[in-house]
C-alpha cells in the first residue's frame, strides 16, 4: 500500500513538473487502464504502476515533439514509451491522430523500424538533443534515450554515455545492461560530428582514444576510417555490429530492428 501511494505521488510530481504537462493532462482517462491490461502481454515483466505509466507517456510526448522538430523519419529509442503508443493505437487510433494534430501540429504515423530508412535513430537523437537544450560540444545523452534504463524497463533499449561514446545494449531481465553495452553503430562520434552534434574537439579526442588501440593491433569494425568507432576490445558481448557506412546509416542486418529501436514515426 505504501509503495502504491508513493508511486502515485511520484506520478503526480512528474505531471506537475513535466514540460509536457499540458499534453499529459489531455491523455484520455481510458488509456492508462487499457495500457495496464495490455502492456504485460506485449512486454512481459513491464511495471504497471502509475509512475511508470506517466514517465512512459511523457517519453512518448517527447518523441512526438522530436518528430515534429526533425520533420524527418525518427526511430523511437524506448520500449516503455512504445508500450503506451501501442495501447493508444489499440483503443483509439483516430483520437490519437487528433491529439497529435492538436498538440504537435500533425499526425505521427506508427512505422515499423524496417520502414524508417537510414539515419532515423540519428534524426531522433539530433532532435532530442536540441529539445533538451544540448550544445554541439561533447557527446550528451538526451533524456528520451535514457528512459528505459532509468525505468529499469525489462528487455528495453539501454543507452549510456561511457568513455565519451554512446553505448547500447538491451536492458535484460532486470532492466540493466551497461556491462554488456558496446558503441552504437548509428551514434558514433563521427556520425554525431557530421550531424553537427559534437565539435571537432570531441572528434579529435575520440581519434586519440582510437589510435593506441589501432597501434597495438586492436580491430575496428566501424566502417569509414576516422568516422565510425567500434572497438572489438570493448568489454562484454555487444548487441550491435557495424553498419559499414561511416556510422550514419542503418545498423545493418546483424542488428535488425532490435538495435536501438523497434519502431518510429514521421517522414519527409
Amino acid at each position: 500500500m505504501k509503495i502504491e501511494w508513493f508511486n502515485k505521488w511520484r506520478a503526480q510530481q512528474t505531471l506537475t513538473n513535466s514540460r509536457y504537462r499540458t499534453q499529459l493532462a489531455d491523455i484520455p482517462p481510458a488509456l492508462e487502464p487499457c495500457w495496464r491490461q495490455s502492456a504485460p502481454n506485449e512486454y512481459p515483466g513491464i511495471p504497471t504502476d502509475a509512475f511508470f505509466f506517466v514517465r512512459a507517456a511523457e517519453g512518448l510526448m517527447h518523441f512526438f515533439d522530436a518528430v515534429t522538430y526533425s520533420a524527418k523519419a525518427c526511430a523511437l529509442p524506448s520500449d516503455a514509451a512504445d508500450s503506451v503508443w501501442h495501447a493508444w493505437l489499440r483503443i483509439d487510433a483516430a483520437g490519437l491522430e487528433r491529439f497529435c494534430k492538436r498538440h504537435f501540429g500533425g499526425a505521427v504515423p506508427h512505422v515499423e523500424r524496417e520502414g524508417l530508412g537510414s539515419g532515423a535513430l540519428l534524426n531522433t537523437f539530433g532532435a532530442c538533443h536540441a529539445l533538451d537544450g544540448g550544445m554541439p560540444r561533447k557527446p550528451r545523452l538526451p533524456s528520451l534515450f535514457r528512459l528505459d534504463a532509468r525505468l529499469r524497463m525489462r528487455n528495453g533499449h539501454g543507452y549510456w554515455l561511457h568513455g565519451g561514446r554512446i553505448v547500447y545494449a538491451r536492458t535484460g531481465p532486470y532492466g540493466m545492461g551497461l556491462g554488456r553495452a558496446m558503441p552504437h553503430p548509428e551514434l558514433t562520434t563521427g556520425a554525431l560530428y557530421m550531424a553537427g552534434l559534437v565539435d571537432r574537439q570531441a572528434l579529435a579526442a575520440e581519434l586519440g582514444r582510437r589510435r593506441p588501440a589501432q597501434d597495438s593491433g586492436g580491430g575496428s569494425c566501424g566502417g569509414d576510417a576516422g568516422l565510425a568507432f567500434m572497438s572489438s576490445g570493448d568489454d562484454g558481448g555487444g548487441s550491435c555490429d557495424s553498419g559499414g557506412d561511416g556510422g550514419g546509416g542503418d545498423a545493418g542486418s546483424s542488428c535488425g530492428s532490435s538495435c536501438g529501436s523497434s519502431c518510429g514515426g514521421g517522414g519527409d
